[in-house]
Parts: structure tokens; C-alpha cells; sequence
């Protein structure tokens, strides 16, 4: 098996695939059989590397094609950038941590992909939720006609939340003092809640 060493550390090329340590962590294949999520992780208030390691275990799924943190502090960014080998993914710095949420999120949406086909916020603090949780998520999104999905267990809604690409240009002309709210109350008929059995979407 021919190995080609690239330009970091400990990472090689083989058969289309990207080695560190001998595991597969990145496929260079690639395939047009399934959608594209981009994961964003919204930690600029609370900054969690523990939990933050956790979703990003929970959501290694195929369809996650880029992750992207906003942070509220350099040091987190640094921390990010250092230690986790994401090969797809982006760090921002939110200079503002302690404004509204929405301030995160559309600096969020600035820096997503335009190859993706849902957009799927959550929070770092928010690590408990199972992997074949998001694995039941992205299939029932992907099968559905509607825009905007919301995860519920025992009629409480939870995240992530996740919008079809298509809500992208809606969630961007928000002024901050809507923000999501906004969009939840004002696009109820374009809602699914999907019903899980994973208390972890709440906390």
C-alpha cells in the first residue's frame, strides 16, 4: 500500500483515504449519495472541552460535512485549532460572547459551506445526547418535505435544531433582537417535531 505523507503531523494519504495513527479519520472519496449537514456548535457563553469532545463523538455521522464553533475567547479557539484534527471544519471567534445568541449565529452562517444541504445548530452544553439519536435525526430529516426540525421527548422540545439550506437566507436578515424565536413562531406550518426517546436533547 503506497503512503504519501502530507504537510502535518501525522497524517498520510493512502488509497484516497486520510491516516493518522494508522485510523481513518477523513475519506477523500467523493460520494453524491447523501446529503450534507453542517454542524455548528455554539459555545461563545460556555466553553466545555469535555463536553464539547462528546457531541463531536455523538455526531460522527457520514452526512456531518463540516463543523464550525463559535467561541468567545482566544484561548478556546487556540484549544480548538491545537487539538482537534478536524479536517473540515472552522473556528470563530464570537468578540461579543455575552450579546444575544443570534449574534453567534450569524456569524455562524457566514461560514458555512455552499455544498451543504441542512444547517444544524447546537449547544456545547448540550452533551448528552446519543449517537443513534443524531443518526435517527438525519434520517428522518433528510426523508422529510419540510424546512425546519426540532427533536421533542415528552412534548419538550430540545436540540439540535436543524433548517434545510434553503432557511439560510432568512436566518441571516434577522435583526439580533428576533433571532430564533422569531423564526419558530413565524414558520410554524414549516416545523417537524421528531418525537425521541434520548432525554439527552434537553441537556
Amino acid at each position: 500500500m503506497k503512503k504519501i505523507r502530507l504537510l502535518l503531523d501525522n497524517y498520510y494519504l493512502s488509497n484516497e483515504d486520510v491516516y493518522k495513527n494508522g485510523k481513518v479519520i477523513y475519506s477523500t472519496k467523493i460520494n453524491f449519495n447523501y446529503f450534507k449537514f453542517s454542524l455548528i456548535i455554539l459555545s461563545a457563553r460556555k466553553f466545555d472541552k469535555e463536553k464539547i469532545l462528546k457531541i463531536l463523538n455523538s455526531f460522527n455521522q457520514k452526512e456531518i460535512y463540516e463543523y464550525i464553533f463559535v467561541v468567545g475567547k482566544k484561548e478556546d479557539k487556540e484549544w480548538l485549532i491545537k487539538n482537534l484534527n478536524i479536517l473540515n471544519g472552522k473556528v470563530i471567534l464570537n468578540p461579543n460572547p455575552h450579546d444575544v445568541l443570534y449574534t453567534s449565529i450569524k456569524l455562524s452562517l457566514r461560514a458555512i459551506s455552499e455544498r451543504i444541504d441542512y444547517i444544524c445548530f447546537h449547544f456545547s452544553v448540550l452533551s448528552e445526547i446519543k449517537k443513534e439519536t443524531v443518526k435517527y435525526l438525519i434520517e428522518r430529516v433528510i426523508k422529510s418535505d419540510k424546512d425546519i426540525f426540532i427533536p421533542i421527548y415528552l412534548s419538550k422540545r430540545g436540540h439540535p435544531i436543524i433548517f434545510k439550506k434553503e432557511m439560510k437566507k432568512i436566518l441571516s436578515s434577522l435583526r439580533k433582537e428576533k433571532g430564533l424565536p422569531y423564526i419558530l413562531k413565524n414558520f410554524k406550518d414549516r416545523i417537524e417535531e421528531i418525537d425521541v426517546s434520548d432525554v439527552g436533547i434537553l441537556k
